[in-house]
């Protein structure tokens, strides 16, 4: 019985980017003179890097981030009054290594998302487990959750990760029972993983969005302890683009 040849054998020990650019090394390696050893260096450098690819990409669905933001892209210019400085050193996540938490306050259209997702991209891209929602939705899927009796399967979700990110806290008052669920999930996660939010509410109005002070008062005891505050103040960025298609607007109306 003949042996399997050797691409089928990678597969089979589930080397599959080794399998599929074999020959295409060897030639290469072939001509460029490279050893045996360089050979097999390659074809296994090339596998982990096609491993860690895939893994990110699996990590990022996982995150559920509803757009792709990354750091590189955001505008600290049009953001004058932000700490630069801190925001870059969040970006290396040691705040994660260190179960810390992360306040990003400020206006709506300031870039507060942007920034969290940003730093969720940065997690993952080393190596960190990361879960994105909005308040809103973390509520329509805790309301469905308490109907079906799955409430402590859905809490679990945002508390396993690494890095839990919580967009949009303020704009939705948030009922009792949600708002236990909500605490449930801060103080679970209290020095044990970290949480990034954003809200448009400053600390002193929380308040609002709880249905009473004491619940507020100890979330945000949570929160703040161990945690770095980022306030945004600034203008919108959204109200920055419709003035801009405003203007854009008059100028053709006076060509024409």
């Amino acid at each position: 019985m003949s042996k399997p040849n050797l691409e089928t054998r990678l597969r089979r020990l589930r080397l599959a980017h080794m399998a599929t650019h074999l020959e295409a090394q060897h030639t290469d390696s072939l001509a460029q003179k490279h050893s045996y050893l360089e050979f097999l260096e390659l074809l296994v450098d090339g596998e982990l890097a096609a491993r860690d690819t895939k893994a990110m990409g699996k990590r990022i669905q996982r995150a559920a981030f509803p757009v792709a933001k990354t750091l590189e892209e955001f505008d600290f210019n049009f953001q004058p009054k932000l700490d630069v400085k801190l925001v870059k050193s969040l970006a290396t996540s040691k705040y994660i290594e260190d179960r810390e938490n992360v306040l990003l306050v400020g206006q709506p259209g300031t870039g507060k998302t942007h920034l969290a997702i940003a730093l969720g991209m940065k997690a993952i891209e080393l190596g960190y487990d990361v879960r994105f929602t909005t308040i809103q939705h973390l509520a329509a899927k805790l309301r469905s959750a308490l109907a079906d009796s799955t409430s402590e399967e859905r809490i679990a979700e945002f508390t396993e990760p690494d890095l839990v990110i919580l967009d949009e806290l303020g704009f939705t008052p948030l009922d009792r029972l949600l708002a236990d669920a909500f605490y449930r999930i801060i103080a679970t996660r209290y020095e044990r993983g970290s949480i990034i939010i954003t809200s448009n509410k400053s600390f002193e109005s929380w308040a609002e969005v709880f249905p009473d002070a004491v619940i507020a008062s100890a979330v945000l005891d949570r929160l703040v302890h161990h945690a770095h505050l980022v306030p945004i103040v600034g203008e919108s960025y959204r109200m920055k683009e419709i003035r801009s298609r405003r203007k854009g607007g008059e100028g053709q109306k006076q060509s024409a």
